[in-house]
């Protein structure tokens, strides 16, 4: 960390960490590198402040219990009894603080804004909007797995065997930089880095290296080539090369939560071009305008109909 930072500075960092200031805005505030180090920070500090909470809060309660139990006659409590008694209490507490212990969920979840995450082992996650992440911390030394759903792109540290799981199918690696849509019937991962395992939920195994991927609609599966650096998603864009319209408009229904009518137009034909994530009008222009496609929007449908020279 710099050391030359100055008071003000510090107090930026305090609201991020209190929530008052958003990733990305603190993004903009501090270098790449110091960013990633906060994000480490936080990492920690949420898992400290998990294992410093009191652990003896059922022993407190049991002790109250005693303390308020009327006094009764002594009675003579057999030797064995009070060994079985013995083995009880220490099964109870055992079983509580497993319990405890076993159950540390991590769940983030974003809704119209990407949240960067740092993982415990290094690794970093990007999460795109209207997506969920979770994954157990107290096992994740000895186990890297995460469930998704939604869509997130991974930058993973070198190690053990790292497994994203969704609905649609899982994703392994030991150290890459993959993408991961999973959302309804709709599931793709593309591989910028290293080689990725994919297992779909009909069980076809693809191995993929860079710029591959494999798009799975409902039944359908195929796997793809495209050149690109990381995910057009994070520049607020989405391009496509030749993709058939059917997937098109799945991710414009995944990125703005819509129901798109497709019934009327053609949707294996080819689409090149792209759309911003931010402004449904303009995304629904640049799809369908070129493919000389007409839409009406009637509140969360986009009803389509091919268009007809003579109207």
């Amino acid at each position: 960390m710099n050391k030359n930072t100055n008071i003000k500075d510090n107090y930026f960092l305090a609201d991020w960490l209190e929530g008052k200031l958003s990733d990305q805005e603190l993004k903009k505030l501090v270098s790449e590198q110091d960013y990633k180090e906060y994000l480490k920070l936080r990492s920690s500090f949420d898992l400290l402040s998990e294992l410093n909470k009191p652990l003896d809060d059922t022993l407190a309660k049991v002790k109250r219990k005693i303390n308020h139990t009327p006094k009764k006659e002594k009675k003579v409590i057999p030797l064995f009894a009070k060994f079985t008694l013995g083995i009880a209490a220490s099964l109870l507490l055992f079983f509580g603080l497993y319990s405890k212990f076993a159950n540390q969920e991590v769940i983030y979840t974003t809704t119209d804004n990407m949240q960067t995450i740092a993982l415990l082992d290094g690794s970093e996650v990007i999460l795109n909007s209207n997506s969920t992440l979770k994954y157990n911390k107290k096992i994740w030394q000895n186990k890297r797995e995460l469930q998704l759903d939604g869509e997130a792109y991974f930058k993973v540290t070198k190690g053990d065997k790292f497994t994203v799981v969704t609905k649609n199918g899982s994703v392994s690696v030991l150290g890459t930089h993959f993408n991961v849509n999973s959302r309804n019937d709709f599931f793709k991962v593309f591989c910028f880095e290293g080689k990725v395992k994919v297992v779909t939920k009909k069980q076809t195994e693809h191995i993929l290296t860079p710029n591959k991927g494999v798009v799975v609609i409902g039944n359908s599966e195929r796997e793809i080539i495209r050149k690109q650096n990381n995910p057009s998603w994070l520049k607020g864009t989405r391009t496509f090369e030749k993709t058939p319209l059917n997937e098109v408009i799945t991710e414009l229904e995944n990125q703005f939560n819509i129901t798109i009518d497709k019934n009327n137009v053609n949707d294996t034909i080819l689409f090149s071009g792209g759309f911003s994530n931010n402004n449904l009008n303009k995304a629904l222009q640049s799809v369908f305008k070129p493919l000389q496609i007409k839409y009406t929007v009637k509140g969360n449908t986009v009803i389509l109909k091919q268009f007809n020279a003579n109207e």
